[in-house]
C-alpha cells in the first residue's frame, strides 16, 4: 500500500460542477458560482460577510491592510505557523513579533502574548492549529479587547469547526480560511475572508478588486466601477467556486469521516500515551473538524526513527512548521533573540499522520497496525 498524508475529497459531483462552470461561463470572478459560494459560507459560519479570494494568505494580507496597519506598527503572531501569518504584516511595513504557544494544542499562549505587547502593538494574528481553539482562546480575546488590539483569526485549518457553538474565524475582526488542496474543503488553491463588520467588509471588497468599487457596480449601486483606493487582484475563479460549492455541501460527510479516523487512531494508540502525546479536543470545541492528527514524541531522535520506519512501509507522515523565529527571515527580524521554548520543542518532535476523508477501511487498519508496531519498538 501507498498511503498519502492527505487527499482531496473530489468525486463525480465535483467533476460535473467544474465542467458545467467551464461550459457555461468564462471562469472570471464573482460569477454565479461565486455568489452561491458566498451565501453558503455565510450560512455555514454565521458571518454577515464572506468574500472568496485566491488564498488564505491573501485573505490575511487584505485583513492586515484594511485594518489600517502601517510602517512602525507591531503585530503579534505565533512562530509555530506558516509564513503566511506574518508576511501580510511585513507587506505593510510593520513588524511581526513572535510569541510562544500552548504545549497541548499548539495555539498562542496569551501569557506570552502579553509579555510582548508594547505601545507599538496594533493587533494579534492567532492560528487555530488543527482546527482547534486553544484552551485560553477566551483569555486571548479579552487581552486583545483590553489593549484595544484587533484580532485576526488565521482559520486556515478551520472550515466546519465550531467553538462554543460558533464558527471559528468569526470571533475576531476577520477570519481567513484556506481551500488549498491539503484542506478539508479544497479547490487546489483558494481561500475566503469573513467578517461581521460592514465597514471592514466594504474595504475588503475594494481591496480584493484592485482598489475598485467593482462589487458596488455588480450590485447596481454605481453605474460604472472605477479606481477608488488601494488593492490588488485577489479574485477567486468562478470555476474554483463551483468546486467549493460541492465541497461545502459535503462538509458534514468530510468532517464525520475525519472524526472517525481520529477516534480510531486515539483508541489504538492511547496505550502509548506515556511516550507519545496524542491530540486532545480542548474544552469549548463543540465541533472539531480534525484537520490534523499530530503525534508529539519525547525527542527529535524518536521522531526521526518513527518517520523512517513509517516511510519504509510506504505511509507518508510529515513534520510541520519550521518556527518562524528561527527561519532565515525570522532571524533577520530579530526573532531568535527571544526564547520560545515550547515552539522549539513542538517543532522538533511533532509528526502529522495521514488524515483524509475517503480513507478506506483497509488503509486505516494498515496505518494503525504499522504505527503500533513502530511505537512498540520505540
Amino acid at each position: 500500500m501507498n498511503i498519502p498524508l492527505h487527499k482531496p475529497y473530489w468525486g463525480k459531483e465535483a467533476e460535473d460542477a467544474v465542467i458545467h462552470a467551464m461550459r457555461t461561463g468564462s471562469g472570471t470572478a464573482d460569477g454565479p458560482n461565486s455568489q452561491i459560494f458566498r451565501e453558503k459560507l455565510k450560512k455555514m459560519t454565521g458571518a454577515k460577510f464572506a468574500l472568496p479570494v485566491t488564498s488564505c494568505t491573501h485573505a490575511m494580507d487584505m485583513a492586515v491592510a484594511t485594518l489600517g496597519t502601517k510602517t512602525g506598527d507591531e503585530v503579534i503572531v505565533p512562530s509555530f505557523t506558516l509564513a503566511s501569518t506574518a508576511t501580510g504584516v511585513m507587506l505593510r511595513g510593520a513588524k511581526p513579533v513572535f510569541a510562544d504557544i500552548d504545549p497541548v494544542t499548539y495555539c498562542l499562549d496569551p501569557k506570552d502574548v502579553e509579555r510582548v505587547i508594547t505601545k507599538r502593538t496594533v493587533g494579534i494574528m492567532t492560528v487555530h492549529y488543527a482546527g482547534m481553539a486553544g484552551p485560553a482562546f477566551d483569555a486571548l480575546r479579552r487581552l486583545a479587547k483590553d489593549h484595544k488590539l484587533w484580532l485576526v483569526e488565521d482559520a486556515a485549518h478551520c472550515i466546519g469547526a465550531t467553538y462554543k457553538g460558533k464558527a471559528l474565524g468569526t470571533f475576531g475582526s476577520a477570519g481567513a480560511f484556506s481551500f488549498h488542496g491539503t484542506k478539508n474543503v479544497a479547490c487546489g488553491e483558494g481561500g475566503a475572508i469573513v467578517t461581521n463588520d460592514r465597514r471592514l467588509a466594504d474595504k475588503l471588497e475594494i481591496f480584493r478588486a484592485i482598489g475598485t468599487d467593482r462589487q458596488a457596480f455588480l450590485q447596481g449601486k454605481v453605474s460604472i466601477y472605477q479606481w477608488v483606493g488601494e488593492g490588488s487582484s485577489y479574485y477567486l475563479s468562478d470555476i474554483f467556486a463551483a468546486l467549493l460549492n460541492v465541497q461545502l455541501d459535503q462538509i458534514d460527510i468530510i468532517n464525520k469521516d475525519r472524526l472517525h479516523i481520529a477516534t480510531e487512531y486515539t483508541n489504538a494508540w492511547k496505550r502509548f500515551s506515556s511516550n507519545v502525546q496524542l491530540p486532545v479536543v480542548p474544552r469549548g470545541m463543540t465541533n472539531p473538524n480534525w484537520h490534523i492528527y499530530a503525534l508529539k514524541f519525547r525527542s527529535l531522535e524518536a521522531r526521526k526513527k518513527f518517520v523512517s520506519k513509517m516511510r519504509e512501509h510506504h505511509i507518508e507522515v510529515s513534520t510541520h512548521y519550521v518556527p518562524l523565529h528561527t527561519a532565515p527571515m525570522g532571524k533577520t527580524l530579530g526573532g531568535a533573540k527571544r526564547a520560545l521554548p515550547v515552539t522549539d520543542n513542538v517543532a522538533s518532535t511533532l509528526i502529522r499522520m495521514p488524515m483524509y476523508a475517503g480513507m478506506k477501511a483497509n488503509e486505516l487498519t494498515y496505518v494503525i497496525s504499522t504505527a503500533q508496531k513502530v511505537l512498540q519498538a520505540l
